[in-house]
């Protein structure tokens, strides 16, 4: 290279640097400006997390044809991350050349890449035949994306020719090490010396030239991923990922309705977004056409993040445009519309998460400006007052177990289990068989058990999804205190959001306990041979998995264990089953409100397990339970049942 070009490109390189270091500066600060959040905690599993999900992309393979061109991309995209660096040392320092400057590293890095550039330029081709198709609803055709797969191409590209061009002209030793590029040579064999000089010169700038302005490009694309993938993985919430963390109930300001309100972490979530779709394929609100849709929820927040000055940040103003988050960017209807199902953050590849921003929101709303929903101020106060939702008395709480012989705690300190009926199973019909049922399992099993009568309170968990933080925190203080005093071990529940809440929620009030969903109990006891279901119960119906049971506690196999033990039980599954079910709509304290938006999320679940054939859907979840039996009633489909595994499972006794 002449001394002048080596100074052009000296500039060219400090520019571009300067450029992209400008950049990153504002990104940090920005985070720097939010919330602190601890993330650097287990370091071990964290790593583990960051190999399963960012380098092997198990995520991802879940739609196997997008993750195998994926991975194809992103590996050849690293491999080659080298080889532009090496480049750059050769325009800084001409006398520098891979290949033969590294040896037996440099020719065996050689034959990779060459590999990993051709495997590249597949996966482009297939994204592109997947974009072409437009088979699929979540992916959006963006004018970045198809130019981040054009400038990725050319990347391939530019080097491939680049080093057909050298090896053409040269005739180096190395040659039979890269097979592509003596691929390309060949195709170039027709070029005089200068020819082969001037492409290599050519091919040579415009990799570079495309390689800086792409780094350049992909903080204001949605490919911002290519720089935070890694750490948003690395700092994702842990096990269990999708429970609400306590709130500082002392704090001068609760929730969010600023910008700067968001944790580090969570606008880090914001410039990792792909907009690949995925958090929208079996969301509720989405396909039920709520304006609540997670991938432009999350898009929002960052184009709000991006468009408040730093200066306001760090003087805590964050209104850019004069335009408030709340109402303003972010409609009140986005924010009471979700389920807080989890199928968004489950479906993510990069672990991004949603529900503890529109739980924050909520928070605000509910907390500062006691701005919520009409409908939920009657279970606030029944929860405050009685102990439960419905708002009935306290005294009922255990009347229906009346001619069951339950013991209470209180009288049978020693029992093994505690069984936590939850408000639904003490007060609703429905759901008062089904604690029923699960007693003349246990008792048929011999299983020791009791419960707390009525000194059982409301877990909270509506309360806490609804942003009611003060309410969910007298509860479990004082339902920890309850049980403690008691000195529970283990506990039994068939409510999967008194088991998520028990089991998750109740440690950072104290209460640390092993706590089991009633299905997991009974295939538990069947698997021993301490329980037989002889009986033959002639069912073909559906089973409907629960959020909170499969997503959040990632149970699927015990509730089809006991339906595959029951004769005559015919079990057709729903095509969104298992983790990727689709919610009934009765999450996040929705059980509660009016649904006046759309259509009704019970209604498209029921239509769900109404297309498979069966003549009734099975369910391990009072809330379920309730959400599509009204939606055969409101539908005319009375004859279509809903009926829980545990009533099945005592019926065939």
């Amino acid at each position: 290279m002449h001394p002048v070009q080596t100074m052009i490109f000296w500039g060219f390189v400090f520019a571009s640097l300067a450029l992209f270091a400008n950049t990153a500066y504002r990104r940090i600060m920005a985070l720097m400006a939010g919330v602190p959040d601890d993330r650097f905690d287990h370091p071990w599993e964290r790593l583990k997390g960051l190999f399963l999900y960012a380098f092997a992309q198990t995520r991802m393979l879940r739609d196997r044809y997008a993750g195998v061109f994926h991975l194809m991309i992103f590996w050849g995209f690293c491999v080659l991350a080298f080889r532009s660096l090496s480049l750059i040392a050769e325009g800084l320092f001409p006398s520098f050349h891979m290949t033969e400057t590294l040896g037996i590293w440099g020719l065996g890095y050689q034959t990779t890449k060459d590999i990993f550039e051709v495997l590249v330029i597949l996966g482009i081709l297939m994204a592109t035949a997947r974009r072409l198709r437009g088979r699929l609803e979540r992916v959006h055709n963006s004018w970045d994306a198809w130019a981040t797969l054009n400038l990725i191409g050319w990347l391939m590209v530019t080097d491939l020719m680049a080093d057909g061009a050298f090896i053409a002209m040269n005739n180096p030793d190395w040659k039979a090490w890269s097979p592509v590029g003596l691929f390309v040579a060949g195709l170039l064999g027709g070029l005089s010396h200068s020819g082969l000089a001037l492409l290599y010169s050519v091919m040579w700038w415009a990799h570079l030239v495309i390689f800086f302005g792409f780094m350049n490009f992909l903080p204001y694309s949605k490919h911002f991923h290519v720089f935070t993938a890694l750490f948003n993985v690395y700092f994702r919430n842990l096990e269990p990922n999708k429970n609400i963390k306590p709130m500082d109930l002392e704090a001068e300001h609760f929730g969010i309705n600023k910008i700067q309100d968001l944790s580090w972490k969570q606008m880090l979530d914001l410039y990792t977004c792909t907009e690949c779709g995925r958090c929208v394929e079996h969301c509720p609100t989405n396909v039920t056409g709520k304006p609540l849709k997670p991938r432009e929820y999350c898009n929002d927040l960052r184009d709000y993040l991006y468009a408040t000055p730093l200066a306001d940040m760090a003087k805590d103003k964050g209104v850019p445009e004069k335009r408030p988050l709340i109402g303003g960017k972010i409609s009140e209807e986005t924010i009471w519309a979700c389920t807080t199902c989890g199928y968004c953050e489950w479906a993510c590849p990069l672990t991004i998460s949603y529900v503890d921003k529109l739980v924050g929101m909520r928070r605000y709303l509910t907390l500062e400006e006691s701005s919520f929903p009409q409908e939920a101020q009657a279970g606030f106060k029944g929860m405050e007052r009685q102990g439960n939702p419905w708002n009935m008395p306290r005294t009922d709480r255990a009347k229906w177990a009346d001619g069951l012989d339950v013991p209470l705690i209180s009288d049978k300190p020693d029992a093994e289990y505690l069984f936590w009926v939850g408000c639904a199973g003490a007060y609703d019909a429905a759901g008062q068989k089904v604690s029923q049922a699960l007693v003349k399992l246990l008792k048929a099993a011999n299983v020791s058990f009791a419960t707390l009568g009525e000194e059982e309170n409301c877990t909270g968990d509506s309360a806490r999804r609804l942003g009611n933080e003060y309410l969910f925190a007298t509860l479990a203080e004082g339902n920890v205190e309850t049980m403690n005093g008691y000195k529970v071990k283990k506990i039994v529940t068939n409510c999967p959001h008194c088991l998520n809440t028990l089991k998750n929620e109740y440690p950072a009030f104290g209460g640390n306990y092993e706590v089991i969903h009633g299905t997991e109990l009974v295939a538990k006891l069947l698997a021993e041979g301490r329980l037989k279901l002889g009986g033959n119960v002639q069912e073909k119906l559906t089973y409907h998995d629960p959020c909170y049971l499969a997503r959040y506690n990632g149970e699927t196999k015990a509730p089809r264990a006991i339906l595959n033990a029951i004769h005559g039980v015919s079990l057709k599954e729903m095509d969104w089953s298992g983790e990727a079910a689709m919610c009934c709509g009765a999450g996040g304290g929705r059980f509660w409100l009016e649904e006046k938006l759309g259509k009704r999320i019970n209604h498209a679940r029921f239509e769900q397990a109404m297309a498979t054939g069966a003549e009734s859907v099975a369910v391990a979840c009072p809330f379920c339970n309730v959400m599509l039996s009204n939606a055969a009633g409101e539908t005319g489909h009375e004859a279509f049942k809903t009926v829980d595994v545990l009533e099945l499972a005592a019926k065939a006794l």
